[in-house]
């Protein structure tokens, strides 16, 4: 996988008991890597990261990205870091916009300094947002888009792009360490426990519909007409790892990828719903909920560039998407529910397997001729 780039590294995450953070671990131990995570809090029992036993399988340290001397230390031991830390709920930013800043632009610009101080060069991919590009009424966003949106989300990921893209011009071009940003869409992946209930309305739709049916209850879906690139997130952690493993290509290092859907230009909630509700079972369909502010009705997302410079592409469809995530979500009750003692390591790697089995059939570079090695390796152990 990834031509063997993450072999033997170690490999930062910050953000790692966060739910993307969680499954990158998870698909970097899967690529030889030795892990490195740090998080602000301690991971919760009712997490993805609890579940699949992480502490035991990660170097992991509890600590704020924005603190440098922690940082230095951290990125000093690493090969490469990849910094997901960030407050990463819309509405949670506008409710407390300046731990929004503090962490989703100060964060960045601490990793970056580390990296300055560092003796030796260093790989990073900083992961901001789609979010960042202003409103096109549903037109694809390219990375060629202004930045502009509003909002104190949106725009402390926009100004934590301005930072990083100083620090490779005044630095880091010249330092021999080299740097990547990723924007992805909407994340659809299991182990989000972010519902609306959970978040004083902040959640997300796909968790809200999963929480609902579980319960035995019709989902509330606010913005049924609203569209957004919902991603797979293994596809979306796959271009991470694709871009720092080619970092050193031509026409990689300092650039901004777009790491989207099959269906670039947006998905109804209302048909994601629909589907989530289908895969569940039990004929429990979703109702049209009271409708709450959004800062975009329309969202759409391409991914050309990392097509053509990363030979990047998502493995799976909407359909295949939602089609895991429900697997997921049914193994977790299955284990028990929230009261349960659950092991989702096992089952974890077998979604990693199968989205893999699926890229290398697809052709997708990074897992082209690794997957059978690595297949047969499995079956011996």
């Amino acid at each position: 996988m990834f031509n063997g780039y993450f072999e033997g590294k170690r490999i930062l995450v910050t953000g790692v008991a966060g739910v993307k953070g969680t499954w990158l671990a998870l698909a970097l131990l899967d690529a030889g890597a030795e892990v490195l995570g740090l998080d602000l809090r301690l991971p919760d029992q009712d997490s993805n990261f609890a579940a699949s036993s992480l502490r035991g399988r990660i170097s992991f340290t509890q600590g704020d990205v924005t603190d440098l001397p922690l940082m230095q230390q951290l990125v000093g031991q690493a090969d490469g870091i990849f910094h997901l830390a960030a407050m990463a709920l819309v509405r949670d930013a506008y409710r407390n916009p300046l731990e929004a800043y503090r962490t989703n632009t100060l964060g960045p610009a601490t990793i970056l300094e580390a990296l300055r101080l560092s003796a030796a060069p260093k790989r990073a991919v900083f992961v901001t947002t789609d979010k960042v590009y202003k409103p096109k009424s549903g037109e694809l966003w390219v990375e060629t888009d202004p930045l502009g949106a509003s909002g104190p989300y949106a725009v402390s990921k926009a100004c934590a792009e301005f930072i990083i893209a100083d620090y490779q011009r005044s630095y880091l071009s010249s330092s021999g360490s080299l740097i990547g940003v990723a924007r992805a869409g909407n994340v659809l992946i299991g182990g989000d426990w972010h519902s609306s209930r959970r978040t004083q309305g902040a959640g997300r739709i796909f968790v809200d519909c999963f929480e609902s049916l579980a319960e035995n209850r019709a989902p509330e879906i606010y913005s049924p007409n609203f569209t957004r690139p919902y991603t797979y997130g293994l596809d979306i952690l796959s271009g991470y790892m694709t871009l720092m493993s080619m970092l050193a290509s031509d026409g990689i290092a300092g650039e901004a990828f777009n790491f989207g859907p099959y269906e670039q230009h947006g998905v109804p909630n209302a048909l994601l719903a629909t589907k989530i509700c289908e895969l569940w079972g039990g004929n429990i369909m979703w109702r049209s909920g009271p409708q709450r502010d959004e800062p975009f009705d329309y969202q759409s997302l391409a991914f050309d560039k990392s097509s053509q410079r990363l030979h990047w592409r998502p493995a799976f469809t909407l359909y295949e998407s939602v089609r895991s995530t429900t697997r997921w979500y049914k193994e977790w009750m299955r284990q028990g529910g929230s009261a349960g003692e659950r092991s989702m390591y096992e089952f974890n790697r077998e979604l990693l397997r199968e989205h893999r089995i699926a890229a290398n059939n697809l052709g997708i570079a990074w897992a082209v001729g690794e997957t059978a090695r690595n297949l047969e390796a499995e079956k011996v152990v």
